[in-house]
């Protein structure tokens, strides 16, 4: 039986403000755990109703940190003011709000570090403008950056092109110094136009189009921003001149160099309250590629719609949209895109709003959403729902935990049935959450190959204007910096998976061979075909690893060779043979969580019964049971493997059968 979540992220702006602890940096508690970038911060920027822009902060780690949050002007890029938080508890949030903060001067625009001193944070920025004057509201949402790229994509911008305008905020992630030049290259033929900044560490600078000479008035262009150091992006679009009956926005944060051959987009819309996707996808590799998209049906097992693309030359974008094609019906879907290595943005534009979400190619086992609500403010306020697409994964898991004191509120389980399924849920379904609730949530991804996830949260209030906004699903923050190879984590249990990630590689080239060494002698290869070196030379190979011990990942590129190591302890739980013959099994684990049977005959194959040996749910006691169709002709001896998931860690344990 499939299940699906639904859930949903809220305005900020109905929370209580808390009170800034001073503009003195408080002694941190330890070492610097994590840091996360806010590119573009703002105080009633325009006048008092104008842009603001609230964020919150969640502890996603296992034990309490301390926070220090610097605020530095756009205008010098000195240091405004600094917050200090102290012991923010595991699994709960702060939330900021410049608007109330008498620190900051109203109409200000700062980057803001935000640096962790215990366990990792993530972050989410809610913009807003004509908050008060809810007719001609814009609602526009981004994530907090923990780590950039030397190459970073902004698949679309514009110059009052039909009354939209990009701006670009670009932020300086990196220790030194750098000049970012962002290349934007016409949509309409092969022309480019270069501009440059020089940033420093912690910084932003800002580029309007309507002010930088070549940048014509009514175009539109794919970007392509290189530096030396690690840079973010945030792309904020507008259609709101004066004299705009119904003003619209949505941001996007640029897109880092993929090197995956899947770009994944959770969630597109045809005549959806008025709405439809509108998809803008970039060539971000090396040579021409043609993209080939894949709307799948959400929630539906059925053949993908395909789409094919045009070739497309390295940096330049292609404009979609979904409403053009009379084969695809009206609904919500999940998208692929292959052929090459893509960057996209989803648009869904309707006469009076518009939500915009870009693409990843990452394959999470882990995915965070900050600030998730259920009709917060009352019968019009925000509720989000969330669609979460596999990316490999058989299952995923959903915590919801209340805002206030972190408390686990809710699991649910969603079954997939087949890859990049997409499912869509509300809350308001969800009798379980009482109304007008705050949540942050956590969704790990079950077993499946390089299995993972993706997510997409769609905030929406129906007090008029434009209250709709996209952010994605928060990756766990990562541990190694830009530029340095390893894997991560450095150790976790049986069943974990463990993310390699290598640099300096030659760009769009290939894997020759990807090799992770046994503990017992030997290697287990992995198969090259889903990765290709994107063009800021950088590769991220995930492994699911069950074998115990220290492991290296070597990797080949032509000539070149490099490695990384990690370490697999001891499953946290355990798996429990109750019942092992040919055609059933039970076993015994921990409670409400997934597993799965594969059972290996014994002439090496596995055997096909997507009915007889689907992923189950263990019961109040951990007991789960499977009664599978028995293959004509087998004989000898097999085995029948289960693999349950908790958390971000799916061990497996197996037993033998004799067949007939």
């Amino acid at each position: 039986m499939r299940s699906f979540v639904t859930f949903a992220c809220a305005l900020v702006l109905v929370l209580p403000y808390v009170a800034v602890q001073g503009s003195q940096r408080a002694a941190a508690a330890g070492p610097l755990t994590n840091t996360v970038y806010l590119p573009n911060i703002t105080k009633m920027l325009g006048g008092p109703d104008g842009w603001q822009t609230p964020f919150i902060v969640q502890n996603v780690g296992s034990s309490p940190t301390d926070l220090t949050i610097d605020f530095f002007a756009f205008s010098d890029g000195s240091l405004v003011k600094t917050r200090s938080v102290t012991g923010l508890a595991p699994g709960t949030s702060i939330f900021h709000d410049p608007n109330s903060d008498t620190g900051l001067a109203p109409g200000g625009q700062y980057s803001v570090v935000i640096r962790s001193f215990g366990s990792p944070v993530v972050s989410v920025v809610n913009e807003h403008q004509n908050v008060t004057n809810t007719s001609r509201q814009e609602a526009l949402s981004y994530l907090g950056l923990s780590s950039g790229s030397t190459r970073i994509f902004a698949p679309y911008a514009a110059n009052n092109a039909a009354g939209w305008l990009t701006t670009f905020i670009i932020q300086n992630l990196g220790p030194a110094s750098t000049t970012v030049t962002a290349q934007f290259r016409d949509l309409g033929g092969p022309s480019t136009v270069s501009v440059t900044r020089t940033i420093a560490p912690g910084r932003s600078q800002f580029v309007d189009p309507r002010v930088e000479p070549g940048i014509a008035p009514g175009g539109e262009y794919g970007v392509a921003l290189s530096a030396d150091q690690p840079i973010g992006l945030v792309v904020n679009a507008h259609n709101d001149a004066p004299g705009t009956t119904a003003p619209r926005g949505f941001s996007y944060n640029g897109i880092p160099a993929p090197s995956g051959t899947n770009v994944f987009v959770p969630y597109a819309q045809k005549n959806v309250n008025g709405a439809t996707t509108r998809l803008i996808i970039q060539n971000a590799g090396t040579t021409s590629a043609s993209p080939q998209v894949r709307f799948r049906l959400a929630a539906q097992f059925a053949t993908p719609i395909v789409v094919q693309g045009p070739a497309l030359a390295a940096g330049a974008s292609w404009i979609y949209d979904a409403g053009t094609n009379a084969g695809i019906a009206d609904g919500e879907y999940g998208v692929t895109v292959v052929g090459g290595e893509f960057a996209a943005v989803a648009a869904a534009l309707g006469p009076t709003s518009v939500a915009g979400s870009a693409s990843t190619d990452a394959r999470s086992t882990t995915l965070y959403f900050p600030n998730v609500t259920k009709t917060l403010g009352g019968p019009n306020g925000w509720t989000t729902p969330i669609a979460v697409q596999s990316t490999g994964a058989t299952s995923a898991t959903l915590r919801w935990y209340r805002f206030s004191d972190g408390a686990l509120a809710f699991t649910q389980v969603l079954l997939f049935n087949e890859f990049a399924q997409t499912f869509k849920v509300d809350p308001r379904q969800i009798p379980d959450l009482p109304d007008n609730s705050q949540y942050a949530v956590v969704a790990t991804a079950g077993p499946g190959g390089f299995g993972g996830i993706a997510g997409i949260v769609t905030e929406l209030n129906f007090s008029g204007g434009d209250g709709a906004m996209h952010y994605e699903g928060v990756r766990p923050p990562a541990a190694l910096p830009f530029g340095t190879t390893g894997c991560t984590p450095a150790s976790a249990p049986s069943g974990a998976t463990f993310h390699c990630v290598f640099y300096g590689l030659p760009a769009g080239s290939v894997p020759t061979s990807i090799a992770v060494s046994s503990p017992s002698g030997g290697s287990t290869a992995v198969s090259p075909n889903f990765f290709v070196v994107g063009v800021d030379g950088s590769i991220d190979v995930p492994f699911h690893a069950s074998a115990g011990g220290s492991r290296t990942m070597t990797i080949t590129v032509g000539a070149q060779t490099a490695s990384g190591s990690f370490n697999v302890t001891a499953p946290s739980f355990t798996i429990l043979f109750v019942e092992n013959k040919w055609g059933s099994v039970t076993v015994k684990t921990l409670p409400g969580i997934v597993c799965s049977l594969d059972v290996l005959l014994p002439g090496g194959q596995f055997l096909n019964d997507d009915a007889g040996t689907s992923p189950r749910i263990t019961n109040a006691q951990g007991n789960v049971a499977w009664i599978y169709n028995k293959q004509a002709g087998v004989t000898g001896t097999g085995l029948n493997i289960v693999s349950c998931t908790s958390g971000a860690e799916t061990p497996s344990n197996s037993a033998p059968f004799t067949a007939p």
